[in-house]
């Protein structure tokens, strides 16, 4: 090639490297910019997903009780009003059936009925004002050591007692429960949640990320909000309203979003820092940087097939997160068997096969610890715990294949189907022969009475007061040994 022919093709090459460079750069800038969006929705749609899904489980817990409570008055009968006594029987009975916590019921005089207490609740529980009594509450008090619990309320028809006509039924729920329930510092994966009043008040006790529990969440945000901003959020707070936040804490960006919880007056918020999507994707986004005009465009497809499956990836881990809460919920965390929430789902289930006629042949055992008591008194609730555990060992080691609960703090139920209930008066004799010999040794003692399902049971309770009854047989007879 002349060198007077040179020169025009250097200077074509310069030229087309320069629109390439540019093209490259442009085309990089605006990737960058897709990409941002893209973090921004996904990010969004991930703290709505995970808001909405934790809303979901609160509303379900308290509508489950609602059910037993509904379910519990209706078998209430004229019988269980005749005296203080049985009335509190009846309370005790719907306790251990249903696994409701400290379920109680209320008259037009304020006079509340528990199964061991009375005591006139005006003045300590809002929902028996003549405002709130007619229909279904959820409200707070504040517990004894300064926590938070949960009433539940449903109003009640025509039922009286000492001629006083019972106007309200309700549960007391601790906080630490629904906490324990949701799990809710997941510091693992860097997501924070909690629950806040219509006021900013933290609900839980627990910190939200950057915000102490009892820093008002308000006060907090008016000092990364613009004065717009921090108005929309409370305004959206008191009005119920979902939304989001974005501000910055400590340089990093944070996104913020809370949704309302229906009928408990509460937000339920979820905090991520904005770099917990970014270092996901980061990686790609520089790749694009680097890459040819033709593997711009290809990125730029994969890019947006990529967002695609990131976004049904954020929708089965929040599946897969709630799946993992659920089992959570279900699970006593000191001896790890399911607990009254479970065993409630399973009495719901059992009820149901009764009433259709598939229900097969089952047996239960109730369980109590005997000198649990007396173990929490001298040596401490350290040691009370594992007097417990231990004998949820013994139990969980003995019945192999079948479920077991923990429906109190020293009562167990075991439902015996299949192997364990072919099996089950052996098993109880093998139980009870233990049992023996830890009674003489100090040991951990099990007092336990079995009922088989009988054609004639209308509910699982039938089966329950039967080995519930013999239990107590049982306990007897070892406490006089």
């Amino acid at each position: 090639m002349k060198r007077s022919n040179l020169f025009p093709v250097l200077i074509g090459a310069v030229i087309v490297v320069l629109i390439v460079t540019a093209a490259t750069l442009w085309m990089s800038a605006g990737a960058r910019k897709a990409t941002d969006d893209a973090v921004g929705k996904v990010s969004e749609f991930y703290l709505e997903e995970l808001a909405g899904r934790r809303s979901q489980v609160v509303t379900r817990f308290f509508e489950t009780n609602a059910d037993q409570m509904q379910r519990a008055m209706a078998l209430m009968k004229q019988e269980d009003l005749a005296s203080l006594k049985a009335l509190r029987s009846f309370i005790g009975r719907v306790e251990a059936l249903y696994g409701l916590e400290l379920f109680a019921v209320a008259d037009e005089d304020n006079v509340v009925y528990t199964e061991h207490t009375t005591y006139t609740g005006g003045s300590r529980h809002a929902f028996l004002s003549d405002e709130l009594s007619h229909s279904r509450t959820i409200t707070t008090n504040a517990a004894y050591g300064g926590g938070k619990e949960i009433c539940l309320s449903l109003p009640i028809t025509d039922r009286a007692f000492n001629g006083k006509r019972l106007k309200t039924c309700f549960i007391e729920i601790s906080m630490d429960d629904i906490v324990s329930m949701l799990a809710f510092n997941t510091r693992e994966s860097g997501t924070h949640f909690s629950l806040y009043y219509e006021n900013g008040e933290n609900l839980t006790g627990l910190d939200f990320g950057p915000v102490s529990a009892k820093q008002n969440l308000f006060t907090f945000m008016h000092q990364y909000l613009t004065a717009d901003e921090a108005e929309t959020l409370s305004g959206n707070f008191k009005d119920r309203i979902a939304g989001k936040a974005q501000f910055t804490f400590s340089g990093v960006k944070q996104l913020l979003y809370y949704s309302p919880i229906p009928e408990t007056g509460w937000m339920i918020t979820v905090l991520i820092p904005e770099n917990l999507i970014y270092d996901q994707i980061g990686g790609i986004r520089e790749e694009t940087m680097t890459r040819s005009t033709i593997q711009i465009l290809i990125t730029c497809a994969s890019l947006l097939i990529f967002f695609g499956v990131l976004a049904v990836r954020a929708r089965r881990e929040s599946r897969a997160l709630l799946e993992q809460e659920r089992k959570i919920a279900v699970r006593d965390s000191l001896t790890g068997v399911g607990n009254k929430y479970a065993y409630t789902q399973k009495q719901n289930a059992v009820d149901q096969d009764i009433r259709s006629g598939n229900i097969r042949p089952f047996a239960l055992v109730v369980c109590d610890l005997n000198g649990l008591k007396q173990v929490n008194d001298t040596k401490g609730h350290t040691a009370g715990d594992a007097y417990i555990r231990e004998a949820s060992r013994l139990i969980c080691d003995l019945y192999k294949h079948s479920p077991v609960y923990r429906i109190g703090g020293d009562e167990f139920v075991i439902f015996l189907e299949g192997t364990d209930y072919e099996q089950r008066n052996e098993l109880l004799e093998s139980l009870d022969s233990r049992m023996d010999e830890n009674a003489k040794a100090g040991g951990v003692v099990i007092a336990a009475g079995m009922a088989e399902y009988q054609s004639e049971d209308e509910h699982l309770f039938d089966a329950f007061s039967r080995a519930d009854k013999r239990m107590y047989e049982r306990k007897k007879l070892l406490k006089n040994a």
